[in-house]
Formats: C-alpha cells, structure tokens, sequence
C-alpha cells in the first residue's frame, strides 16, 4: 500500500506512531522512578551500632548503664545464635556492645551482636575503680 504524504492514512499512520513513542517514553519514565525509589524499611539491612557503659539487670532484664551515674541507656537483647547468659558473664563490668539498636520507649532496645570488655568493674565516674 503506498501512502501519500498529507493524506487521512498518512497522518493517522504518524499520529499513531507518534502516540507509540509518547507511550514509550512514559513507560521508560515509570520503570526508571520505580527503579530509582527508595528500598523501603524493611529491606535495608540494619545499621550497625556500638555503645559502652556497664552491663547491669534491672527488673530480670539486662540492661546498659552509662558509666556517670550507672542509669540505664538501653535495654540489652542476645542476637540470634548468641548464648543467652553472654551478659551475666559480664555483669558489673564495662563493656562496649555491638549490634543492632532500634528506637523504642522507654529505652532503646541493642540487639547484640559482641560485646568487648573494657574494664572488670564499673563505678561511676569519679567514684574509685577496684
């Protein structure tokens, strides 16, 4: 079929191929701001943390002391595989645990991954040290 220039096949023929690429450059547009939003929450591998103070049990649960004045600055979680009395090893002493920290209320929640002993007692900070 030959189609002449200007006639009503012609220029449904270009208006067609034209709404083709318009469709095109949309579909491409999508893909690429799908492909370039954020991963959501859930599928971001966890920051890891550090924080250091005393290991100590408030209330049957473990908890992290800052070394000042020996209040608690998070609650302490054994991660998965970790023994559980990984922490009473280590009661009254000062340590830096390594893990997983995650925002709740009243106190932040370490899940712990290693915990480094820095010193053999804790007291607070200008009481003498045994």
């Amino acid at each position: 079929m030959v189609v002449k220039f200007g006639t009503p096949s012609a220029r449904r023929r270009r208006r067609d191929i034209q709404s083709m690429r318009n469709l095109s450059a949309i579909l491409l547009l999508v893909v690429s701001v799908a492909a370039a939003a954020p991963q959501s929450e859930k599928s971001r591998p966890a920051a890891k943390s550090s924080l250091t103070g005393c290991i100590d049990e408030r209330n049957g649960q473990y908890v992290l002391t800052n070394d000042t004045d020996l209040q608690p600055t998070a609650s302490l979680k054994p991660a998965a595989g970790s023994p559980e009395d990984n922490f009473a090893r280590h009661m009254g002493h000062k340590v830096t645990v390594r893990g997983v920290l995650s925002d709740q209320t009243p106190l932040p929640v370490m899940t712990v991954d290693r915990v480094d002993t820095i010193s053999e007692t804790c007291a607070p900070s200008g009481a003498p040290h045994q």
